[in-house]
């Protein structure tokens, strides 16, 4: 439950503020945000602020770089474009509420082998690489 905070008084307005941060929460989602409470030693204050970082692209910026690496419909063997490992599980998660996943095969030669994180953060090889919508199945 997040603290209650109270409007400041008329001394805590007048307050040349020394901020201690009390407790700090990260919240949940794929980017790095959190909530910090921060109180002033000196007047008591109290106040949540919100930190997001400012990044300049979205989600669907996200897709026209997956597409553009892997054309919808073409399978693609990502070591021959110099991959030696790739987010799989990160991505597929990203992706999956425009309707997309990247669907990955396993291969026979090693030398072809793309190591894929999964959500524990282990990796497991695969070699052909496919981004399909998500209607056409698994």
């Amino acid at each position: 439950m997040p603290p209650r905070l109270k409007p400041p008084t008329l001394s805590q307005w007048g307050c040349l503020h020394h901020w201690q941060v009390r407790h700090t929460t990260r919240l949940p989602g794929p980017w790095p945000a959190k909530h910090r409470n921060y109180r002033c030693t000196r007047c008591g204050l109290a106040l949540v602020t919100e930190e997001r970082p400012a990044v300049p692209w979205t989600e669907h910026d996200l897709l026209a770089l997956v597409r553009a690496l892997l054309p919808p419909g073409q399978p693609v063997y990502l070591r021959d474009l110099g991959f030696t490992t790739f987010p799989l599980y990160g991505l597929n998660a990203l992706l999956e509420p425009q309707g997309f996943f990247i669907h990955a095969a396993k291969v026979r030669d090693p030398k072809r082998f793309v190591t894929c994180t999964d959500r524990t953060g282990r990796g497991e090889p695969f070699g052909l690489f496919e981004l399909r919508p998500i209607t056409q199945g698994l």
